[in-house]
């Protein structure tokens, strides 16, 4: 039977968590006459929830990763793996380094973020992000530490949740080392509360985590400068550090300052309350790349609630209808890992740590990823027609992507 050609051309850039979110619900219940398409570099897409999980040896490197084809093809949409570097506001067309350009109709943007380099000397330190990238500097780091047998000293710049996970992880991966006394993990954060954005009595918690597996504090410490041989304050204090981990506040994408989309002092763009792209209400953004959404924190949880409300209002706006606001979700509880076995949940003010908190955390994390990976493909027809499609238009999967 012949299929009638979609009207509408809607393309996502980036494979961040509200993309993830937005086509597992468009494989539910997809919306006729549009032609789905999502861009990536990479052919995975890693759940940073579980990075810190990962570097405690909690989970494989491949169980944390959400399968991008696969899920494209649950959803019915194309998947083409390529950088997108340019967006022309005028021809409504993404630019794909070595691709012909791809028009669109509705454009969302979920690119993510990259750590901060506006640090001076951030190029002696290892970033976080991307974690395909990290994950294979913390691979080396290990091998090195277990070779060499020599005193290392390793810190972690960022006092935040995802910091202070990152330097349990380290902590708890490098266990015998670090009792030894062979190496000595320092957290460092400008403010003075850590982690910073939790109550009191989980802050309390976690200053006995963090003794418990020996990482020393650093508060009120605002790095002014990475060297070869350590880390120097704002106040001329310095930390000697053989390896500084950067997990600072993010940075934009630089090439989004090119599009011409209206962004703020940082480089994000700023949306309206639709998550609409205040200079372009045709183009959608979510996650980390976003402006304008404060005091609402950065996070994969927020992420995914902006993925769900991206899909119903692209399908919305396709229809001419009206657009839902966003409003984030109430999260009464938070789970804070301590390594692979304890973790501290949260709620309200109240805070209480241990393992069943961690087994928990790693089931609700498993099984995110799993819903994804796990959706149900289509009948075996709408299989050959989508895989045709892509093979036109993408690029083939390779046999062992990078995060």
């Amino acid at each position: 039977m012949h299929k009638q050609a979609p009207s509408q051309d809607v393309v996502l850039i980036g494979g961040g968590h509200g993309h993830l979110e937005l086509l597992r619900r468009w494989a539910e219940s997809p919306a006729a006459g549009v032609r789905l398409t999502l861009v990536s570099p990479q052919t995975v897409s890693a759940y940073s929830p579980m990075v810190p999980g990962m570097i405690a040896g909690l989970y494989p490197h491949s169980e944390i990763h959400i399968d991008l084809p696969r899920l494209c093809r649950a959803a019915g949409a194309r998947f083409i793996q390529a950088c997108a570097h340019h967006i022309d506001l005028e021809r409504n067309c993404v630019s794909l380094l070595g691709r012909a350009d791809l028009p669109f109709d509705y454009l969302s943007l979920a690119v993510g973020a990259t750590s901060c380099h506006q640090i001076p000397g951030a190029e002696h330190a290892i970033p976080v992000k991307p974690i395909g990238q990290f994950y294979r500097y913390w691979e080396q780091l290990q091998q090195q530490i277990q070779r060499e047998h020599r005193p290392m000293k390793l810190g972690v710049v960022g006092g935040g949740a995802g910091g202070f996970e990152l330097a349990m992880a380290m902590a708890s991966a490098l266990e015998e080392p670090v009792y030894s006394g062979r190496v000595e993990i320092h957290l460092v954060q400008a403010g003075h509360k850590i982690p910073s954005g939790y109550p009191l009595l989980a802050r309390r918690l976690a200053a006995r985590e963090l003794a418990r597996l020996k990482i020393r504090l650093h508060t009120r410490w605002q790095v002014s400068e990475i060297t070869a041989r350590g880390i120097f304050s704002d106040a001329g204090q310095f930390i000697p550090i053989d390896k500084a981990l950067l997990c600072t506040e993010p940075s934009a994408p630089p090439w989004l300052t090119q599009a011409g989309l209206a962004v703020d002092d940082g480089g994000f763009i700023q949306v309206d309350k639709y998550l609409r792209a205040r200079s372009h209400p045709h183009i959608f953004a979510a996650g980390d790349v976003v402006s304008g959404l404060q005091p609402y924190p950065k996070s994969a949880a927020e992420a995914r609630n902006q993925g769900s409300l991206l899909y119903d209002n692209l399908r919305a706006a396709l229809q001419a209808e009206p657009l839902t606001p966003y409003r984030p979700q109430r999260r009464w509880s938070r789970l804070l890992a301590c390594g692979p076995t304890q973790a501290i949940a949260t709620c309200g003010a109240l805070a209480a740590a241990g393992p069943a908190f961690a087994r928990w955390k790693s089931y609700l994390e498993r099984r995110f990823v799993q819903r994804i990976n796990q959706l149900p493909l289509p009948a075996s027809e709408n299989i050959s027609d989508t895989s045709t499609a892509a093979t036109a238009n993408a690029t083939p999967v390779e046999n062992e992507p990078s995060a």
